[in-house]
């Protein structure tokens, strides 16, 4: 059994505590945040990401790599790769940037990321349940441009999830998720209303 006691936080949410491996840094453990009561969220993620693995997932480029599951002294934990910058700081999340540092992501970087985010999910079928902009953080590399990752949110909450396995049906779900994610960015002030309307023609013509 895994000890987090002296782990890093590195996040928390209603039901969730996001902790540092402790013994691989460019991991992070997912754990109730309430032990005695567990986590549905964790319970409904995990059963989704067992799922990809299943399917054949490979492609870990705007989510990420999902390493299975560990118990730990804090209750089961999710094990995913953990986003950092190129200087080994923490990726922070997209409404941080555009609080506190909005002159590194440019309004045609985020377009083009958003697009980028986007695509990929629809052409895996990967359903966000909860897109917003907590839930994705921006990568700063020195050799690359910025990067959007989804980090939380997904799954299928469903309760009888037929968009898990059928593909028209996820896509459908995801453009719908997409476009409200889109508005509530624009109701946010990071996307302006032009970009708007040009992630709208490019993605969905």
């Amino acid at each position: 059994m895994l000890e987090l006691e002296n782990a890093r936080v590195i996040g928390m949410g209603n039901d969730r505590r996001v902790y540092q491996d402790p013994n691989d840094p460019h991991r992070c453990i997912k754990v109730p945040r309430y032990p005695d009561k567990g986590s549905r969220q964790n319970e409904r993620e995990q059963r989704y990401f067992e799922g990809l693995v299943r399917r054949g997932m490979r492609d870990w480029s705007y989510v990420p790599a999902y390493h299975g599951s560990i118990a730990t002294a804090e209750g089961l934990g999710l094990v995913f790769d953990l986003i950092l910058d190129s200087d080994g700081s923490t990726s922070r999340r997209l409404r941080e940037v555009h609080l506190e540092t909005p002159e590194r992501l440019s309004a045609e970087v985020l377009v083009s990321e958003l697009a980028n985010l986007y695509r990929y999910l629809e052409k895996r079928w990967l359903i966000p349940s909860d897109l917003n902009d907590r839930n994705i953080v921006v990568q700063f590399s020195d050799d690359q441009p910025p990067r959007l990752w989804l980090i939380d949110g997904i799954s299928n909450p469903d309760f009888i999830p037929l968009a898990t396995s059928v593909a028209w049906l996820a896509r459908r779900k995801v453009a719908r998720r997409y476009r409200h994610f889109l508005k509530k960015l624009v109701k946010g002030g990071q996307l302006s209303p032009e970009d708007y309307q040009a992630l709208e023609a490019r993605l969905w013509g």
